[in-house]
């Protein structure tokens, strides 16, 4: 308890972000079943949760996993997180600080030898990695997928091939802020070399174990919801002209189905899993850091993840580590959004309401944003 009341004080400093114009909304479970149901519209399947800091949580789904089958989507159905996964590298590496292992604030040429990570004299730090403020090229990643029965290539052939040994950083490192996925598969590659284990089974163990997940992990399920791409849509066409047709299976009901696959680089977004998991990720958040089946963070660096980060002007960035920071109707939230082929993944955790929200779809252009600013009306599920 003592630890969730440090990580809320300490977060009403968020109150001062900037706030869009949106609101919270407040329902109750039927009315949300409802807005779940007709947003099958516009995806084939989508699963809501909603968790209180107590362990109090609502699971609501609607649509189907799989058309071709009928199957419907389920409480325990898993979907691809894509960049969602930043956060579980992000906690690996604090994980790592804690034991002594990473200095958040050395270069993280420290960890990748042979690499160099430096502009006008600056070096890139691992904070800089973690927050998006490393200067990192951020090129889109459409191509980088391999059909999921197949092994991607390895974290430091990947570096290899997209970044090499000496990237032109975009700026200065600390002085801007542009979101990179390499940033994070350098993350990996640094979890791979203090631990001494492959990233993913790093953070299989050490992650998602004392979190209590559940169906959760890097391997594709076999059950796991089928991506679908909207067959008249600039995205589905693009995608169908830059990937190899293989990953395409006839049209159903006006959406292309994508064949199992998983990206290459699991640090950046390799995770699948059902929407159960993403609330024991917010839970352990608002509860300083204490999972189902243990401690998974201190209390100290799940503030370092929530707290805005400082640009080297003074100015605050939107990042702290991994997270995004912001606003909504008042209210200082931190969020972490994921998508890509077939799939969109948000989760939002609420400080001050001690209240978090998890959204997945399996439709490419799935609009997840709504869902995360409802507020779900616990005592009447």
């Amino acid at each position: 308890m003592r630890n969730t009341l440090m990580v809320l004080a300490v977060l009403d400093i968020l109150g001062g972000c900037a706030e869009p114009a949106q609101t919270i909304d407040t329902l109750r479970p039927a009315a949300l079943q409802d807005r779940l149901d007709r947003a099958t519209a516009k995806v084939p399947g989508v699963a809501f949760g909603a968790v209180l800091s107590d362990g109090t949580t609502l699971i609501r789904t609607s649509g189907m996993a799989d058309l071709a089958s009928a199957r419907p989507v389920t409480a325990d159905t898993s979907f691809a997180w894509f960049s969602v996964t930043k956060l579980f590298t992000a906690a690996a590496v604090l994980q790592l600080s804690e034991r002594g292992l990473i200095d958040l604030d050395a270069s993280a040429e420290r960890y990748l030898p042979g690499m160099r990570l430096e502009k006008d004299g600056r070096k890139a730090t691992v904070r800089h990695l973690l927050s998006h403020t490393a200067g990192i090229p951020n090129p889109i990643p459409v191509t980088w997928i391999h059909p999921a029965a197949e092994p991607g290539p390895a974290t430091e052939a990947m570096i290899r091939q997209r970044l090499g040994s000496e990237p032109a950083l975009d700026f200065v490192p600390g002085t801007k802020v542009a979101y990179s996925n390499l940033g994070y598969l350098l993350l990996g590659a640094i979890i791979e070399r203090v631990s001494g284990e492959p990233y993913t089974t790093y953070v299989e163990r050490h992650v998602l174990v004392p979190l209590g997940c559940r169906g959760a992990g890097f391997a594709v399920p076999a059950d796991r919801a089928t991506g679908y791409q909207k067959k008249w849509s600039l995205t589905g066409l693009l995608s169908r002209t830059m990937n190899d047709r293989k990953y395409f299976g006839p049209s159903r009901q006006g959406y292309w189905p994508l064949a199992p696959f998983t990206v290459d680089g699991a640090a950046y977004g390799g995770l699948s899993g059902p929407v159960d998991c993403l609330l024991r990720f917010a839970g352990m958040t608002l509860n300083g850091g204490e999972g189902e089946m243990g401690r998974v963070l201190s209390a100290a660096s799940v503030i370092a993840m929530l707290t805005p980060t400082r640009l080297a002007d003074g100015a605050r960035g939107a990042f702290g580590l991994a997270w995004r920071i912001g606003t909504v109707s008042g209210e200082p939230y931190a969020d972490h959004a994921g998508g890509g082929g077939g799939y969109v993944a948000q989760l939002r955790v609420y400080p001050r309401l001690r209240y978090a929200v998890a959204v997945l779809g399996n439709e490419t252009n799935f609009p997840t944003e709504g869902f995360v600013r409802i507020r779900i009306d616990l005592a009447q599920a």
